[in-house]
This record gives structure tokens, sequence and C-alpha cells, in this order.
């Protein structure tokens, strides 16, 4: 059975916040060994396998198989997320679907434009060639953070973080694939796309049985690996195929799992191999290195969060949608701040741009770790000093808001949600 909307909510948030945790504990240790013994980090994470079959698919060191090959494990866990949400979930409904998609692209376009136009001014060819690097967004982080925030953060206003959390990374992963492949090879690519274009009718047959997604994944992620894209696209593009609406019991079979799977051993092992960083002097004292971290910094903690505000002020200025309902203006550039924080699918960027340059993929690491930290605090400190919109009566997430106006409301996010499609357990004397 579905879950309601609101209980599904608090499902991911949990799950998040575990792996948000795993996450953390991955960075730790990547920036302690690889402060302590720079030397046994690096010769681990590149370390080659002889084994002819893994160069035939592209990956020949521990780094690549989980660059390459284990990322698109969280990718199809994204995938399937997106699925959820445009059959059944938030993005079923232009008003829930607006604010998250305009807020996602905002947020991409100011990051990549500040990101451009500090390069331009800088004389830095390395900003003007790492704009991707900043735009993504890390679902796990700042879903983690919304965790760990309750009650602060209004439930509506998870739901719309999750849904543009989801869409930004598969976005810019989409993004990734032409800017940061060298060679495309034509003919695999036409194959790859025709493979995605035959699947999608048989969506409609396949319901149930799990086990053809996976085999599609595996297929489709072979042919872009030979194509020269991005590999990991594969987990999101048939993610997004598997049916979880109308009864289907593919992608229930199938969510927690790959959820499972991507948390607490993907995301980790990924940060371990991307995370740790070499301290030395020559990155602070070069201009190219410090110029990196500046920008990157400045683009997660200002520019996503002021792209996000006015991507969703213009739907709100325009009539197309309002905030989420319970929520001020306030709780938005708090959870837009939030959104600044990112590491794994903006160091996939970061690895593809600057992976030839240590020095300069060093500055976009510790970039990334800083403007983490501090989208982080700021998120947190102004979504702790924000309160609810208590100003109209309770909605029900379901009903039309008003057009136009600039808030409105629901319970408090603590309140249990009435069930969806079914009676009440209990009734008022």
């Amino acid at each position: 059975m579905t879950r309601p909307t609101y209980s599904r909510v608090s499902w991911v948030l949990d799950h998040e916040y575990s792996a948000a945790i795993g996450l953390a504990v991955g960075v730790a240790v990547a920036l302690l060994w690889s402060a302590l013994s720079s030397s046994t980090y690096f010769l681990f994470i590149a370390s080659k396998s002889n084994a002819r079959v893994l160069t035939y698919f592209g990956v020949s060191s521990l780094h690549d198989v989980v660059l390459s090959a284990l990322m698109a494990i969280f990718f199809f866990a994204m995938g399937l997320e997106l699925s959820r949400e445009l059959t059944s979930g938030l993005l079923t409904k232009p008003k829930h679907a607006v604010p998250p998609v305009f807020g996602a692209i905002g947020g991409m376009i100011f990051t990549a434009l500040g990101s451009v136009a500090l390069g331009t001014i800088l004389n830095s060819h390395a900003l003007r060639q790492g704009w991707g690097v900043p735009m993504a967004t890390d679902v796990a982080f700042t879903l983690g953070a919304i965790a760990l925030l309750g009650r602060r953060v209004p439930q509506p206003l998870r739901i719309f973080v999750l849904a543009l959390a989801v869409a930004d990374d598969v976005a810019s992963v989409v993004v990734l694939a032409f800017v940061g492949s060298t060679t495309i090879h034509p003919l695999w690519l036409i194959g790859a796309l025709a493979a995605l274009g035959a699947f999608w009718p048989l969506r409609r047959r396949i319901r149930h049985a799990w086990w053809p997604y996976v085999v599609a994944a595996v297929g489709i992620w072979y042919l872009f690996v030979r194509a020269g894209v991005e590999p990991t696209l594969a987990g999101a593009f048939v993610g997004i195929l598997v049916p979880v609406a109308g009864g289907a019991r593919a992608g229930h079979r199938l969510e927690q799992p790959v959820h499972l799977l991507s948390s607490y051993v993907v995301l980790p092992l990924f940060v371990l191999a991307n995370a740790g960083v070499v301290l030395t002097g020559a990155v602070w004292h070069s201009s190219g290195g410090t110029s990196v971290i500046a920008s990157i910094f400045a683009a997660r903690t200002l520019g996503k969060a002021l792209g996000i505000t006015v991507g969703v002020m213009l739907a709100v200025r325009f009539g197309l949608s309002n905030l989420p309902q319970g929520t001020t203006w306030r709780h938005m550039v708090g959870v837009s701040l939030l959104c600044g924080m990112g590491l794994t699918v903006a160091l996939l960027f970061a690895h593809a741009v600057f992976g030839s340059s240590p020095l300069l993929y060093s500055g976009a690491q510790i970039g990334l770790l800083l403007g983490t930290l501090g989208a982080g605090l700021l998120g947190a400190t102004v979504l702790l000093a924000a309160r609810p919109d208590a100003r109209r009566p309770s909605e029900d997430l379901d009903e039309t808001p008003r057009l136009g106006a600039p808030r409105a409301t629901v319970p408090a996010a603590d309140t249990p949600p009435a069930p969806i499609g079914g009676h009440e357990s209990s009734k008022e004397g």
C-alpha cells in the first residue's frame, strides 16, 4: 500500500538523517586519513586491479569503481524517488511542482552565472571552466539537516526540498554528461537512447517484476560507458521508468533495498574516495587554488540560496503557485541556504572538470567542504529563528491555495496527518 504523503516524507527524512550521518563519517575518515598519511590514502583509492574485465567496462581502480559504477546505484535511488513524485506524489499537481522546479532551475542558474562572472572578473579560466561544480544540492546532507531541525521546518516545506533536491541532482548530472564528456561515440549513444526508448512502453506491461529494471540499468550503464557519456545517468533514467503508482509492485520492491545500499554503502564509499584533501601550502598560496575555493564557497552559500529564492519568488509573483503551506519567506531563505550543502554530485562534477589538475581539484574539494559547512550553519540559524505562518485556518495539503497569496498555512509539522483514502481510527466524542 502506498504511504500517505506526510508519512512517506517522514520516512524519507528519518532515512536521510541516518544517511547524512554515514556521509559525515565518510568525510571525517577521508579527511583524517589523508591528513595523517596522504601517501597510503591516495595509494588505496588509486590502487588498480589487473582484472581485464574491469578495464573493458571502463573502470580499473577503486576510485573508478565508486565514481562510475557504484554511483549509478545512488542515481537509481534518485530516479525511483523522482518517479514516485511524478506519478503519485508532489509533482503530480502543477501548484506543488512549480516552486521546486523553479527553485532548482534558479539555484543552478545563479551558481553557474556566479562562477562565470567571478572567473571573468578574476580572469580565471578555471572558474569559467568549473561553472557547474557548485550547482548540485546534496540530498542526504540537506534532508539530514532538516530532519535534525525537526519541527522548525513545516512538513510541506520538507516535501518542497525533497523534490527540489532530487530534480537538482538529476539535472546536474545531465549537464555533466555533456560538459564532462571528452569524446562521445555517437553509435553507442544512439544504442543507449534506443534501449531507453524501447523500454519506455514495456514499463506498462512490467509492473510487478523488479529484475527487468535492474538488468536494463546494467545494460544501459554499459552502453553509456562505451558512448563516453557519464554512466551514472543510466541509474537515474531507468529509475524514473520504474512504475510505482496504480498498484505496481516493482517500485515498492526496489525502493528500500536500493535506498539502503545507496545510503549506507555507496555514499560513504564515495566521500571516502573523494573527500580526502592534502592541505598543502601550495593550494592556499596559489591564486588559482584560492580563487576556486572562494568562488565555490560564495556560490554554495550565497548564489544557491539567492537563485532558489528568486526562482520561487517568480513563481509566486506570476501567480503560478504559492509558498508551501505553513511557511514564510524566512523559511524559504533558510531551506535555500541548506540547499547549498553538497558533496556527492558536486565532487563528481569537480573530478570531471579538475581531475587532471590536482591543485585545482583540491581547491574545489576545500571550497565544497567549507561551503557545505557554511550553508548548513547559516540555514540552520535562519530556520531556528523562523516561526510558522498561523494567520489563517489550517488547510489540507491537497486544497488549491489562493493564487497570488504570499503565504498559506497547514497544521504544525508535528500534527499527525489524517489518513488518506481510509477512515479515522477514532472520533471525538
